[in-house]
């Protein structure tokens, strides 16, 4: 739910792709395979006044946000998924994509490869390495800074540190904050991160939200409605299943 509050992207069944088209055939000519840089250089050449139309110009933009951003690779995951260049052949079909269905995914299975005891084994030995030790770091893929923008709206504490309040009615909610703010590492730690000893309060200001709670007006919006519909429609099937499960029991 909080993915889909702070982004405003679609969730909800995925569609059927199609496995050509005449875009992919025009601006690639017929390659194999493409990575971000194939993208990103026919999006700049087909911005030259003599080059390309308008459509063309929108639809390499597209796949530029997409790859670039929400479903972003890592460096040694160079290639694209090229169904998706395909599919933006037609805007409407691109567009009703459930694409916060799948940069969440994205994200969680990039968070879960990292986050996960093997991966911190790793980092933990390149601390305790007899040459030069590094600092253990994490380089997460995909659509990232949503994690930064949740950080700002269920830690006060480091919103204050890091980014400044533009709004607070606009959705989505990653319309509500500008993160050019400078800050010094070492200050957020001490202040919204401290070592509490025994018997130490936790200040109002370095409290978590336990949840992103949608106001009134998020309610109502497609992009929240289509998270309700699709959750809604598990909840079915699992119920299903469930039914069948018990009947063959009996």
């Amino acid at each position: 739910m909080e993915f889909d509050v702070i982004t405003g992207l679609k969730f909800g069944p995925t569609t059927e792709i199609p496995d050509s088209s005449k875009f992919f055939n025009k601006v690639f000519r017929g390659k194999t395979s493409l990575q971000v840089k194939d993208v990103q250089l026919a999006f700049l050449k087909s911005c030259k006044i003599d080059k390309g139309s308008g459509d063309e110009v929108l639809k390499l933009a597209l796949l530029w946000v997409l790859f670039g951003i929400l479903l972003m690779k890592d460096k040694t995951t160079k290639k694209i998924d090229m169904k998706f260049v395909h599919l933006v052949d037609n805007l409407d079909d691109f567009n009703n994509y459930p694409w916060g269905r799948l940069a969440y995914d994205v994200l969680v299975k990039n968070m879960s490869k990292h986050m996960g005891p093997k991966s911190f084994t790793r980092r933990a030995r390149k601390l305790t390495t007899k040459d030069k030790p590094t600092l253990p770091h994490i380089d997460v893929h995909g659509f990232a800074h949503v994690l930064q923008l949740w950080a700002y709206e269920a830690m006060p504490c480091v919103a204050s540190y890091c980014a400044t309040r533009r709004s607070k009615t606009s959705i989505p909610r990653m319309l509500r904050w500008d993160a050019s703010k400078a800050f010094r590492f070492d200050e957020l730690t001490q202040n919204c991160f401290p070592i509490l000893k025994a018997g130490d309060k936790m200040s109002e200001r370095m409290k978590v939200m336990e949840n992103l709670v949608p106001a009134y007006q998020e309610y109502h919006t497609p992009f929240y409605k289509s998270l309700l519909s699709w959750e809604h429609g598990l909840a079915g099937s699992k119920r299903a299943r469930d039914d069948v499960t018990k009947r063959r029991t009996k």
